[in-house]
């Protein structure tokens, strides 16, 4: 299945403003930062998608987001206390430095998502270990497989490592520079075994 990048930010999801105030183009903005960030670290797209269901999930993908009386800030909700820890708000409102820091705590805590991504999890089921293992809400990341069908629809089901980012975004990736215009096509194939 090939899918270009506009066709999967389609979404009803990515097609409104936040609950926090965060534009559409703001949170498409929000969301190809953290599939960028976490490919140039060397995480699989599978993965990358988990991030931004979790992303989703916490700040309805507006990096202006604020929660827990002031303690959690930004696209992952970075708590002052805890994954936020020596940041300020502002640093925890800045998308690529807010992405940069889950991408610490996903490599410290990520052994059990990498273990069910090569074990075949789906989409769905690895945004639940993402928000279980490296959100670690209180709720253990209860309902962000629902959220992953919710902004994925057609993908959360499947295999994650059969979700495979090829094309014209590859190279705006490795070099840093990733834009969203219509030129840049993000292809998913869904491979068989």
């Amino acid at each position: 299945m090939n899918v270009s990048l506009p066709s999967v930010l389609k979404s009803e999801q990515f097609q409104r403003a936040s609950q926090f105030g965060e534009s559409a183009v703001g949170r498409v903005r929000n969301a190809t930062i953290i599939v960028r960030e976490f490919m140039k670290a060397g995480y699989p797209f599978g993965i990358a998608l988990a991030a931004v269901v979790n992303a989703r999930h916490e700040s309805d993908l507006s990096n202006a987001a604020i929660g827990d009386s002031g303690e959690s800030v930004g696209l992952f909700q970075l708590y002052s206390r805890g994954a936020g820890a020596g940041m300020s708000v502002q640093e925890r409102m800045d998308p690529y430095l807010n992405t940069r820091r889950i991408i610490g705590e996903t490599k410290q805590y990520g052994s059990n998502l990498m273990s069910a991504y090569r074990g075949g999890a789906s989409l769905a089921d690895l945004s639940l270990i993402f928000g279980r293992d490296i959100e670690r809400p209180a709720n253990k990341g209860v309902g962000r497989d629902n959220t992953a069908r919710a902004l994925f629809p057609g993908l959360a089901d499947i295999p994650a490592k059969r979700i495979t980012l090829i094309g014209a975004m590859v190279p705006f990736i490795i070099a840093g520079t990733l834009g969203l215009g219509g030129i840049i096509l993000l292809l998913v194939t869904l491979g068989r075994r």
